[in-house]
């Protein structure tokens, strides 16, 4: 079964984020939050759009910072959503992936040189269950 975050806990770490990097606290957009929150439940066809942890939780990292629901920390809070994300599903990244390594991987997302595919591909080379 997979969990997904809730809207509270993705405002905990957008708070988190906030207070720990700086930044204006609060959410520019109720809607687009919602919606990526939603993204990846979606169906279509009767089929999940996103049919594993990963692809979902590419889908809420690319949603959270393509649609900037938040006045600031866009980045950092759709980083710590995925990151999250990953970890309630049992789900880590190997030991070798940098700090460096994951800001250029949310950069490179924001200006659009990576797309929502491209970091799918990413997590499922550089991600590991848990035991």
């Amino acid at each position: 079964m997979i969990h997904y975050l809730t809207k509270n806990e993705v405002l905990d770490l957008h708070a988190y984020v906030i207070t720990r990097y700086g930044g204006r606290l609060g959410i520019a957009s109720q809607d687009r939050l919602i919606s990526a929150l939603d993204a990846p439940r979606q169906v279509m066809f009767g089929s999940e759009l996103y049919p594993d942890v990963i692809s979902k939780a590419a889908a809420l990292a690319f949603f959270l910072l393509k649609g900037r629901p938040f006045l600031s920390g866009n980045q950092s809070t759709a980083l710590m959503a995925m990151l999250r994300f990953l970890d309630i599903n049992h789900i880590s990244l190997h030991n070798n992936v940098s700090s460096s390594e994951l800001l250029w991987i949310i950069q490179s997302l924001d200006r659009s040189d990576l797309d929502k595919n491209r970091l799918e591909e990413w997590l499922n080379e550089h991600a590991v269950e848990k035991i």
